[in-house]
């Protein structure tokens, strides 16, 4: 399973990658269509947009009423297009998170720490989960790195290592034996993530860019 979403995410990488040779004129083209078709889906199977839309199908989209996380989360289940999917199920769900399952055995939910108060849950099935994973992938690229089953590629990623969070639920997903994964926690002392890296070794490193920076009194990778 995890190698077929490999798979995905690679073709799903290259596509994006031919979109830098658009035109600015062809992006808005794809964005438009993209706004277009995503108003459609919306108003055809969501109980809250046929509500907080109606009467304005037709109006730019800088002209509809802006939505809330608070609002999202107060309407989540008229919200959703999936009629199965319910926000107390969803919680549970996430409440249980300890690896990369997925709800309903088709979406992987992540959700925001609710700083604001309004703590924000997302669900993506695979085709959309491959696109999110394949955008960040589109970095390492930039860097040289040319990720490609079956050529193996190990990566040391820095982030959250709570189950629900993005960042964890991405290095997750593409753990596998051809990508094997080592993941640190970001709240770790700089010396014990960097003690870890220099034993790990990985080809590719990802880490918040807010911590990337090590402090000059620490070592780095490979010293």
């Amino acid at each position: 399973m995890k190698l077929g979403l490999i798979a995905k995410i690679l073709r799903k990488r290259a596509s994006l990658r031919h979109h830098e040779k658009w035109t600015r004129a062809m992006l808005a083209e794809r964005q438009a269509s993209a706004v277009k078709e995503l108003r459609e889906y919306a108003m055809a199977r969501s109980r809250f947009y046929q509500r907080f839309h109606r009467g304005l199908e037709g109006r730019p989209w800088t002209e509809l009423p802006i939505l809330t996380k608070a609002q999202v989360m107060d309407s989540f289940d008229e919200l959703v297009t999936d009629p199965e999917v319910r926000r107390t199920d969803v919680e549970q769900h996430l409440a249980q998170l300890t690896d990369d399952e997925r709800y309903l055995d088709r979406y992987w939910v992540a959700r925001t720490a609710g700083s604001t108060g309004h703590p924000g849950i997302f669900l993506t099935d695979r085709e959309e989960w491959s696109t999110v994973i394949a955008s960040y992938a589109r970095a390492q690229a930039w860097a040289g790195i040319d990720a490609k089953l079956p050529r193996r590629t190990r990566l040391g990623i820095v982030s959250s290592r709570v189950p629900w969070h993005q960042s964890a639920r991405d290095a997750m997903s593409v753990d596998t034996p051809f990508m094997p994964v080592r993941r640190f926690d970001a709240t770790q002392p700089v010396a014990e993530i960097v003690a870890g890296l220099n034993d790990w070794q990985p080809k590719n490193l990802i880490v918040y860019a807010s911590m990337s920076r090590c402090s000059p009194r620490s070592s780095s990778p490979g010293d």
